[in-house]
């Protein structure tokens, strides 16, 4: 199977573009910092998250199952990792 080469000057021309997006916004938040107290920068992060879960799709069956099974694996740690953390105090 043949492997292709990477477009060297495509690249530095994505990257340059993605230079000049990152300053831009420094520039903005630059231009905006202290216009908004923290609590209302604060609503606005909220607004922000809400929007988010608003127009996020829902998760698959298997993406949910994946999730219960990571969650009962950190559960199990920390119930074990609570369990030495007994006998190592009543040994000492």
């Amino acid at each position: 199977m043949p492997t292709q080469r990477l477009d060297k000057e495509l690249y530095r021309k994505a990257y340059e573009s993605y230079r000049q997006s990152n300053e831009a916004e420094l520039i903005e938040h630059a231009r905006n910092a202290g216009k908004h107290s923290p609590e209302e920068a604060w609503q606005q992060f909220i607004d922000l998250v809400e929007f988010c879960w608003k127009i996020a799709p829902p998760p698959s069956e298997q993406q949910r199952e994946q999730k219960l099974v990571g969650l009962d694996r950190y559960y199990e740690r920390v119930q074990k990792m609570e369990a030495r953390r007994r006998m190592r105090g009543k040994t000492s």
